[in-house]
């Protein structure tokens, strides 16, 4: 999975959120100026790439410079036409909040123009082209925003509908809630939603392996029932990697595994959680007559927020989580350490 995020030299992600989380797990990271030296400072190492006009870098420099003085644009700017010129696609915007509210304002309408998602502690804004679907939590709060009076546009799932509102100032579709888990915007322009990230929901890591059957479709499989858990949404994913079995009989000891791992949030409690993914193994056909043997899906709960738990089911955190590559590998892709945030 190819990541590319731009790291703007606003407020440095907080410990433990998602915009820290999400620059982790980041393949290509382009530092805006003095972003830089936050970026070296928190993960020992430069970013792949460094762009402005180095004000605020000083005499100890990266290696990978691209120098722009252009005043009439601003770093962020700088570093959306680099990703653009590089066909770097769907960059996230980590960082462009927080010290000035007018350089968060700029920023905000430049990820605007630019059509690219914008991460921030609160939540995150999403570029809209035409229609498009989103997966929250019922009440969360959400903001629209455009800079065209004459936006026309409609909507599914909201408190209060955008149809028939007129777009006469910035903040006319602001302050609205989802009416459900799923809402819909359409729009005729240039369009950025805002959704609040949900203080009632907790975070959960799961693992997913099969190596019996289709084992490519049964993770899709499973990963689409996961998503559409009652009060859940998945956040992120994985790419799916082939790994040996480990701990199983001889016999099935050449029946090699495709694992993946995903990030959801829940507002469910975790025994809830927990039987419903076990019904999802179920519902896709999962025998347990063997132990360790051959399965068509395997959901292993890694963590759960805020939640420890020695029962005859259950394990919180998984106790030998980090003792897997093939638990391990995927989490890393994603961000995440077993057993921290």
């Amino acid at each position: 999975m190819e990541r590319t995020v731009i790291l703007a030299d606003g407020d440095f992600p907080k410990k433990g959120g998602e915009a820290l989380r999400i620059l982790r797990s980041a393949s290509r990271v382009i530092a805006c100026d003095g972003a830089a030296l936050k970026f070296r400072r928190h993960f020992h190492r430069w970013p792949e790439f460094t762009i402005g006009d180095l004000d605020s870098v000083g005499s100890n420099r990266p290696e990978q410079i691209i120098f722009d003085d252009d005043d009439n644009t601003n770093d962020l700017e700088k570093a959306l036409n680099f990703c653009r010129s590089n066909s770097f696609a769907d960059p996230i915007v980590i960082g462009a909040s927080g010290k000035r509210e007018d350089h968060t304002i700029g920023n905000i309408f430049r990820a605007l123009k630019a059509g690219v998602r914008m991460c921030t502690e609160t939540g995150d804004f999403f570029p809209v082209f035409k229609k498009r679907t989103f997966r929250t939590f019922r009440s969360a709060g959400v903001s629209i925003f455009t800079c065209d009076p004459k936006a026309s546009m409609k909507s599914r799932g909201l408190r209060w509908k955008l149809d028939g509102v007129k777009f006469d100032s910035i903040w006319r579709a602001t302050l609205n809630r989802a009416a459900s888990e799923n809402f819909t915007v359409e729009s005729n322009c240039e369009t950025y939603v805002f959704i609040e990230r949900s203080k009632l929901s907790r975070r959960v890591v799961v693992s997913l392996g099969s190596n019996l059957g289709n084992r490519n479709a049964n993770l899709k499989r499973a990963l689409s029932k996961l998503s559409r858990l009652p009060k859940t949404r998945l956040v992120d994913v994985s790419s799916i990697i082939e790994t040996n079995p480990v701990g199983v009989p001889s016999k099935y000891a050449t029946m090699k595994f495709l694992n993946m791992a995903a990030l959801l949030e829940t507002e469910l409690g975790v025994n809830e959680f927990f039987a419903l993914t076990r019904d999802i193994e179920n519902n896709l056909g999962r025998v347990r007559t063997v132990k360790n043997g051959p399965r068509t899906i395997d959901i292993d709960l890694i963590q759960f927020e805020g939640v420890e738990s020695n029962t005859s089911e259950l394990t919180l955190p998984h106790p030998r989580a980090a003792l897997r590559q093939f638990v391990v590998e995927p989490l890393r892709e994603i961000g995440l350490e077993v057993g921290k945030w």
